[in-house]
């Protein structure tokens, strides 16, 4: 029988076989993550097969490493030949697998045979689909009303971009929605009437200094893994001091050094005040001053260095850090040491996004915040903004319709924006529903959610149901939901663990990362990826675009890219998965 001493020993033994057997884990595990690429089958033991592709759960479309056993995705992983992920994804990108293995999935065409919204369907051949759909474009294009065709999209990117763009330019229809003015549309135009061109970029590695407003940059930003990563080593490893204006505690806030709760909408006044200070106190020093000699503040083109400062010290006067307090509430002696922080340790990296600029005046805030990165010195420096950098693609360029039409309902009612640079798709269909600016006859969604997508939800129901406000809809989804519910007609989409890409997000470090997506394993039997289907229809139609399909279109592009083709063209990457 054991006694306590005896249990005792017996414990400490084991406990000592087990760190054992650990450190032997730990020592294997480490091997694995220093190599990458590989997994094993818990069944068998043996490497599972891998490919290496591209996620597509959120915009940052990280590259990755998929595994297939008995023909199905089990595992996804980061890309360890990425030097932009640094071969890390996000949990929500390895939960992808269940994307492609989706009991709910839509397996076959669906034709609607009852009401619109009563739920009844029969299921059809793509080759009925097809003709059908190929008939109703045809008729409108030699009505020489291709524009009546409208279609919409939410995430479409890359060489899906150019592939299906490239279709309804040679179709003859410029009615194409997107949904940026939900997403980034006032920064976008923000900095285009800055820079003339948008997309910014950090180059966090070497700030000194990092401001937020309002970018939950650790969770959810257009470049989020890449970003995370080096917010983290700045404010962790390199003890970067990383303040945050956010109205709420994210988890962006629990990592920055300061948070600075603020009301909604406000930053833009907070970035002004601070402008006020780095000019009235002349913190701008030689980085600021050697910005002002390409600035124009003036209407005079041949404005001397002071007198731009002078002018703009005029303009700001107004914009104290006493003013900026009675409307964000945050107070004036922090804004006036948060700038002087800002001044004093360069370069700085100034972030934006939605929490500062998803508003009615968030086009202004951007354009405030883009002023204080450029008085501080901190645009196109090193540890400061810089333009986004990503591969260049050279692609087969397809033909174009001469013919080609475009109905006047993207940019939301006339007059009620006054930059619709990236259009006013959210508006689209109350614009559709007034009717004063027309109607499509064929109403097309791909990869979004038009319903639930937009503001006022049943108003978006009861135009999608209305067959006098769009005669035929068309959904293009790989899951039935909300918005297919209401369609005429639903092509069950691929994946994109089952289809063909190459992609071209930026990188951090400014250096060019090629890389592609390609099938993990095939779509089910029914399914087909909407390229190869666009690609279909404009052979049907008489006007063909070059490429049978998405593969080809991808193999193509290898050839074409130069530095491609030199490392070894569609094989090398395929294989390879990225280039730097």
């Amino acid at each position: 029988m054991y006694n306590r001493r005896d249990l005792l020993k017996l414990g400490a033994a084991a406990a000592g076989s087990f760190a054992g057997i650990g450190s032997i884990l730990e020592s294997q595990a480490r091997d694995f993550l220093a190599h990458g690429g590989k997994d094993f089958s818990y069944k068998t033991g043996k490497i599972r097969e891998s490919k290496p592709s591209a996620c597509w759960q959120c915009v940052t479309r990280c590259p990755i490493i998929g595994y297939v056993e008995d023909g199905r995705v089990v595992k996804i992983e980061g890309q360890p030949y990425s030097s932009r992920t640094r071969g890390k994804i996000c949990a929500k990108g390895q939960a992808g697998v269940n994307q492609a293995n989706d009991p709910d999935r839509l397996l076959y065409p669906l034709r609607r045979v009852g009401k619109r919204g009563e739920g009844k369907w029969k299921r059809i051949t793509w080759d009925e689909a097809l003709n059908e759909l190929a008939e109703r474009l045809q008729a409108l294009r030699d009505a020489g009303q291709p524009g009546k065709f409208m279609f919409h999209y939410g995430r479409m990117k890359a060489s899906s971009s150019k592939l299906i763009k490239g279709f309804l330019a040679a179709y003859g229809t410029k009615t194409i929605g997107n949904h940026t003015t939900i997403c980034e549309g006032g920064k976008w135009v923000a900095q285009e009437l800055t820079w003339g061109k948008h997309y910014d970029n950090w180059d966090l590695d070497q700030s000194r200094y990092i401001l937020n407003f309002g970018s939950n940059l650790t969770e959810a930003h257009t470049n989020h893994v890449p970003l995370a990563q080096r917010v983290v080593d700045a404010v962790v490893t390199r003890r970067v001091k990383m303040v945050t204006f956010d109205v709420r505690l994210s988890n962006s806030v629990a990592k920055s050094s300061e948070w600075i709760p603020i009301r909604p909408g406000t930053d833009g006044a907070v970035a002004l005040a601070m402008c006020h200070v780095i000019m009235n106190e002349e913190l701008y020093g030689e980085p600021g001053r050697e910005f002002f000699k390409f600035v124009k503040v003036t209407p005079h083109h041949d404005a001397s260095t002071e007198e731009k400062i002078q002018a703009l010290k005029e303009h700001l006067a107004q914009y104290t850090p006493d003013w900026a307090e009675q409307i964000s509430g945050v107070p004036a002696q922090t804004i006036r040491r948060v700038a002087h922080e800002l001044a004093a340790y360069h370069p700085a990296a100034i972030i934006s996004y939605r929490g500062a600029v998803a508003h009615y005046n968030g086009n202004d805030t951007e354009r405030a915040i883009q002023m204080l990165a450029a008085i501080t010195g901190n645009i196109d420096n090193p540890g400061g903004r810089a333009h986004g950098v990503g591969p260049k693609w050279h692609y087969p360029h397809m033909p174009k319709y001469d013919k080609a039409g475009k109905l006047d309902i993207l940019d939301g009612f006339k007059g009620e924006v006054a930059y619709p640079n990236h259009h006013v798709s959210h508006r689209v269909l109350p614009v559709i529903k007034d009717g004063s600016q027309g109607r499509p006859e064929i109403y097309m969604w791909y990869c979004y959610q038009p319903v639930y997508s937009n503001p006022q939800t049943g108003e978006n129901i009861k135009v999608l149901k209305d067959e006098t406000l769009l005669p035929f809809t068309v959904c293009v989804t790989p899951f039935y939901d909300e918005s297919a519910a209401l369609a005429d007609m639903i092509l069950p989409d691929a994946t994109y663990l089952e289809r063909w890409d190459w992609e071209d997000n930026v990188q951090p470090n400014q250096v060019p990362e090629f890389y592609i997506r390609q099938p993990l394993v095939p779509p089910p039997a029914e399914v087909r990826d909407f390229k190869d289907v666009v690609c279909e229809l404009a052979e049907r139609m008489g006007f063909p675009l070059g490429v049978a399909n998405a593969e080809e279109f991808v193999r193509k592009s290898c050839e074409l890219t130069p530095a491609i083709k030199k490392a070894g063209g569609f094989d090398f990457i395929t294989r390879q998965g990225v280039y730097t």
